[in-house]
């Protein structure tokens, strides 16, 4: 149980390898998100996700770990360039309005923002305050680029496939995994193969605000590569 946690991502980072070799004119985006979300992944879940959502073993006993960053860094470079990698898109010359670091940082506070004030002022569970969270900044986003929605649904998606492969290693390691580390009387008890529905909803959003987060930000557009 103890080991199951960081061997669950075993899929995640032969993945996040195999993209990283294959496209290194990707490699700045994958390093980027997975930067951010490694570093958010780890505050979150200190903050929301152990109180009320999960709350695996780590290899140290203790509440977060170097887990919490490694689940964050392979996701976050995996969800940044997986829609570039299966559509064989690259770069475009032409670029759009770039926000630099104001939109970063505007993106990034609005969602922390939302999902404190939903999770500590307003009560709501820490899957629903994220959840709000996330539709919002998509729906800013989009609102801002709307070429980059097929990029998030795709991403999303992909994402969820992804998930089911640490979840499936997970079970296959330590078959009790979920019933032991899914605080179930704050979720809706609704299971997809034996995984929380919550699980595929967040990482379905997580994908939909990540995948395109790169282009937003740097005011990139993507073309067809040419064979």
């Amino acid at each position: 149980m103890r080991y199951t946690y960081l061997i669950a991502m075993l899929p995640l980072f032969v993945l996040w390898v195999r993209l990283y070799l294959w496209r290194k004119d990707l490699r700045k985006e994958m390093i980027a998100i997975s930067l951010l979300l490694g570093f958010l992944s780890v505050v979150t879940s200190y903050y929301w996700w152990t109180l009320d959502w999960w709350r695996p073993m780590t290899i140290m006993g203790t509440k977060v770990n170097i887990e919490d960053f490694l689940l964050g860094f392979g996701s976050g470079g995996v969800m940044a360039v997986i829609y570039e990698v299966v559509s064989r898109r690259r770069y475009s010359k032409q670029r759009a309005r770039s926000h630099g670091l104001y939109g970063f940082f505007l993106l990034v506070l609005l969602l922390g923002s939302i999902t404190s004030w939903l999770f500590y002022g307003v009560g709501l569970t820490s899957f629903f305050a994220i959840s709000s969270a996330l539709l919002i900044v998509a729906m800013v986003m989009y609102f801002i680029r709307r070429d980059l929605m097929v990029n998030g649904m795709v991403t999303g998606f992909c994402t969820v496939l992804l998930s089911l492969l640490c979840y499936a290693t997970a079970v296959f390691v330590f078959p009790d995994f979920i019933d032991a580390t899914y605080k179930f009387n704050t979720l809706s008890g609704l299971r997809i193969l034996g995984v929380p529905l919550e699980e595929f909803i967040f990482w379905f959003l997580a994908g939909l605000v990540f995948g395109p987060f790169y282009e937003f930000w740097k005011g990139l557009r993507l073309r067809k590569i040419r064979r």
